[in-house]
Formats: structure tokens, C-alpha cells, sequence
């Protein structure tokens, strides 16, 4: 599939525009401006590459939103370790971190304002075994561009010579941005890489395109050789953790129904829930404001899957998954005789189990989500007003009597039998009389 035997096809773009489009605030293009600057006297190459030039490709044809990028490398043809040490003399900045594959995160404070870049030294990839990282060595761009995951990931504009202002295409990228078709550069790309399918999925539905006659080719080579087999449990958690966190719950059905349709989930040895799929993005979307991202990804992972041994397969400990199970099986018994609890029995069992458990138990048991949300947005929210150094002064014994008349207190609230903090007071003076 992929046959270079000369240069990139180079095409001219309006270079002013493009950089509009990349940097909106004004202190941002003359941050690019020096960066340019410093390229030019150290003779070295410096170039966007892969989402951010498609996403301004297809700005320019209006298939998308200009605020919709979400991609932005800086690639050098050189040595980036020394680029960045000098750039250190004119502007304050903060190494993140440095990559094992020759890449930076780098915190700039432009007038007080932090901006973080992701800079990426041109380099070639070798793949010594499936599904393992590479081992990266310093290269030139067109290494570079033969490494990316799809042609139209594989386009490039110079921001210093010999390409300034100028779009490399080295694959075709720009013919199948055209067709909206997502293409890997040749038929082992994912025996080499699968998390590409993943991101090749995320393409696809958050860019409305096509798979390419190739992908599925390159979809098969990697079955036959079970690849996503060999994919380690974190990247595959990673890979579907993007699904949820970087592209939304908006489009996050369409993924996982693409997902599951193509088989990726069976090849790489997870057992899902289809039928779970709907309610699940139901659920996380109600939850999004007020969980956190890890007790959404709690949600997230165990409404999706079959059974718990999917878990062990996303990365969860033996130790959860054992906690899991056994809540797992008092629920079931809760489940079959919910209907002839009373409030107070209901509000111990839940008060017993964290919020992201109960959530997934929702797309689990569907019949029990309204009684569970109602938990969640209501219930559990109910507290009393007064607190524990309160009864301490009514005469109540510190320690387990307090946590109990606490409870009694809050059950009072959700029961309408007291409504303010006088009510309380007055409750607690009846149930001292009646208990002395």
C-alpha cells in the first residue's frame, strides 16, 4: 500500500490563514512566530503535522467547526532537546515531561497565561514484536509522516524552510480527506499498532467518514494474527477510556456499536454487553456534572461488560473485582425483593455501596435505575441539620448513638415528619422521653 519512490506532492495553502486558524489568541501567534524564527536560524525543519492540518483542511471545505481540533503537534527535523534549551532564553517555560519517544510537553507562560505544547522530534518507528511499543530513532519528516496511522493523518505544513507555508502530502492523504475515507498506510499497520483501529473508529464517527477498503484489509491481517489479543490490558483501557473522555457521550454509542460491529471487542478478548450500550451512555451523561472522571470510568467499564472477568482483561485489580462480585450478589438478592422494602431498608443497602457501583447497577438492573437515581439525586442529599456536637449537648453518647440518631433524623426529613432544624430538637426531646 504504501510506495514511496520520490518526494511529498507539496501544495501551496494560505499560510496566514491557516495560522489564524491554529492560534486564536494573538500572543499564541507570536509564539509560533519565534518558534519559527529559532527553526530559521538553526537551519532546521519545523512543521504542523497530522490532526491539526486536516482539521484546518477540512475547515476550509466547511465539514468542520473551527473550535473542533483537537490535535496539535509541532514536529522538528532536528534536535529538539537544543531547539527547546534555546528557546529557554527568551521565554519562560516549564518541561512537563519527556518521552521515551522523543517527544515533550512543555508549559509556556505567555503574559502570565500558561499554554501547554506537545513537540515531536521527526522520527522513524520499528515494530519488533506485535502489538509492542516501538522503538523510535531520530529521523527526517518524511520518516515521520510513513509512521502515522492513516493518510489523512499524514500531511504536514511547513512552518520553516525548505516547506514554509507550504502542505506536504507524501501518501495521498489529501485525495482521501477528499473521500472522506480513513486509510491505514499499508496492511500490518494494525498487527504493528491496534490501538490505531481504535482511533481509526473515533475518526470515522467524529468525522462523519468512511472506512477504506484498505481498513478492513488491514482489520483482517490483524485478526488472523490476534494482535489485539496481544494488546496489554492498559492500552486497551486507554484506548476505550478516549472513546468517553475525549470524544464525548454525545457520539460515545455510535463508537461502541461501531466497535462492537467490527468485532473489536471479541478480538481482543472482551466479553461486552451490547444491550447495555444505550442505557449506559444514558447514564453517564445524567452523572457527567457531578462524578468525577474516575468514578465515571467505574461506570463506564463495568456497564459495559458481560461478566467480571471483562475486568481483569480492562486492568481492574483482583482485589476490586473480588469486591465487585460480592456486591454484585447481595444486589441481586436486594433486586428480587426491593418492592416489599421499607425506606429505611432501602437507604441501608444503598448507603453501603460507593455512587459509581450503584450507577453501573443501574444499566446492570434497568428496572432499578429510577430507584437508584432517586438514591443518588435525592436521598442521598437529604441530611440533618443538626450534627453530631448538637446531640452531643441534647445529651445524646458520642460514637455509634449518634450515627444512629443521625440516620433516624435524616429518614424523619425524607418522610416529611420534620422540616427544619426546631423540628429536629423537638423530635429528639420525644424520643429521649420514650426511651429513658
Amino acid at each position: 500500500m504504501t510506495n514511496i519512490t520520490q518526494g511529498p506532492k507539496v501544495y501551496p495553502v494560505d499560510f496566514e490563514d491557516f495560522l489564524d486558524f491554529v492560534a486564536k489568541e494573538e500572543e499564541t501567534k507570536e509564539f509560533l512566530d519565534r518558534l519559527r524564527k529559532l527553526a530559521k536560524k538553526r537551519g532546521e525543519f519545523l512543521y504542523f503535522a497530522g490532526g491539526v492540518v486536516r482539521d484546518y483542511l477540512l475547515f476550509k471545505k466547511g465539514k468542520l467547526n473551527p473550535q473542533s481540533s483537537k490535535d496539535f503537534d509541532i514536529v522538528l527535523e532536528g534536535n529538539l532537546e537544543k531547539f527547546l534549551q534555546e528557546l529557554n532564553e527568551d521565554l519562560n517555560k516549564e518541561i512537563l515531561f519527556k518521552s521515551q519517544f522523543l517527544t515533550y510537553k512543555v508549559r509556556f507562560f505567555l503574559d502570565g497565561e500558561p499554554l501547554e505544547v506537545d513537540f515531536i522530534t521527526a522520527r522513524r518507528e520499528v515494530y519488533e514484536e506485535i502489538a509492542q511499543l516501538p522503538k523510535v530513532f531520530p529521523s527526517n519528516f518524511m520518516d515521520d509522516l510513513l509512521r502515522r496511522d492513516f493518510t489523512i493523518n499524514a500531511l504536514a505544513i511547513g512552518l520553516s524552510a525548505p516547506y514554509e507555508g507550504l502542505l506536504l502530502d507524501l501518501l495521498d492523504g489529501l485525495k482521501d480527506l477528499e473521500a472522506s475515507l480513513v486509510k491505514p498506510l499499508h496492511l500490518n499497520s494494525f498487527v504493528e499498532d491496534p490501538t490505531r483501529i481504535f482511533r481509526g473508529i473515533r475518526y470515522k464517527v467524529r468525522l462523519g467518514f468512511d472506512f477504506s477498503e484498505e481498513f478492513y484489509q488491514a482489520l483482517e491481517v490483524c485478526y488472523q494474527k490476534e494482535a489485539l489479543k496481544k494488546l496489554s490490558s492498559a492500552r486497551l483501557a486507554n484506548e476505550l477510556k478516549l472513546y468517553l473522555f475525549k470524544e464525548g457521550e454525545e457520539i460515545l454509542l455510535k463508537l461502541l456499536e461501531t466497535t462492537y460491529q467490527l468485532e473489536v471487542f471479541k478480538e481482543a478478548g472482551l466479553e461486552v454487553a451490547r444491550e447495555n450500550f444505550p442505557l449506559l451512555c444514558e447514564v453517564l451523561k445524567e452523572v457527567k456534572e457531578e462524578f468525577s472522571p474516575k468514578e465515571r470510568e467505574k461506570v463506564y467499564f463495568l456497564g459495559m461488560v458481560e461478566s467480571l472477568s471483562g475486568l481483569e482483561r480492562l486492568g481492574f485489580s483482583e482485589v476490586e473485582i473480588t469486591r465487585i462480585e460480592s456486591l454484585l450478589n447481595n444486589f441481586r438478592g436486594f433486586y428480587h425483593k426491593i418492592n416489599t422494602l421499607s425506606l429505611k431498608e432501602k437507604l441501608e443497602w444503598f448507603d453501603k455501596v460507593r455512587r459509581e457501583y450503584l450507577c453501573a447497577f443501574a444499566v446492570i438492573f434497568p428496572e432499578l435505575k429510577e430507584e437508584i437515581f432517586r438514591y443518588l439525586k435525592v436521598y442521598s442529599k437529604v441530611r440533618p441539620e443538626l450534627n453530631g456536637e448538637d446531640l452531643k449537648k441534647l445529651g445524646f453518647r458520642s460514637g455509634k448513638e449518634i450515627g444512629e440518631i443521625l440516620k433516624i433524623l435524616r429518614l424523619k426529613r425524607l418522610e416529611g415528619k420534620v422540616k427544619t432544624k426546631e423540628d429536629e430538637i423537638e423530635f429528639l426531646k420525644k424520643f429521649l422521653v420514650k426511651n429513658e
